[in-house]
């Protein structure tokens, strides 16, 4: 009897997938443009308001231009080598500047995390610095490197290195 019931019940719950509804993959691409539209239509939003707010007058034109010149200039940015050589520099100074972070953050993080008296002492500190905007460093790099690359990673270290830090004492 009890075997007879198993097999009932194998067999109704086999009757149950047979009713349900697999629902297949949509296409790709419909997948990429379900993706990609909210991004459009986000980009369209802020061109929207940046034009009404041109329209408004609401700064001079020297100021705030709008995007029907601005973008046009820009495209002829992106043809001139000066261009993509400042776009490679910048670029290399955030590698460098965010993997030297990477160390130093990691480095202290560890060191804090297997001291509690380091973590009382220090971490308060490394919480404090990790709130400051990275702006706000800047005089003082200037002051101790000048305008120098130097500088621009010393903004880019403590602007990166104690959320790194932060991140491995919490876990």
């Amino acid at each position: 009897m009890a075997v007879d019931a198993e097999r009932l019940q194998a067999e109704l719950a086999g009757l149950d997938d047979l009713e349900r509804v697999v629902a297949a993959k949509p296409p790709v691409v419909w997948r990429v443009w379900s993706a990609v539209w909210p991004k459009l239509a986000a980009a369209a939003i802020v061109i929207t308001v940046w034009q009404l707010l041109v329209w408004t007058h609401w700064k001079s034109p020297y100021v705030l231009p709008g995007p029907g010149k601005v973008l046009p200039e820009l495209g002829r940015q992106v043809s001139k080598a000066t261009f993509w050589h400042g776009l490679e520099r910048t670029l290399r100074r955030a590698v460098v500047g965010y993997s030297l972070a990477l160390v130093i953050g990691s480095i202290i993080g560890v060191l804090v995390l297997q001291s509690s008296f380091l973590r009382r002492a220090f971490g308060s500190l490394i919480t404090g610095v990790q709130t400051m905007p990275s702006i706000a460093w800047f005089p003082l790099a200037i002051l101790v490197f000048k305008l120098t690359n130097g500088a621009i990673l010393f903004v880019v270290v403590l602007g990166a290195a104690p959320s790194i830090a932060n991140g491995l004492i919490s876990g």
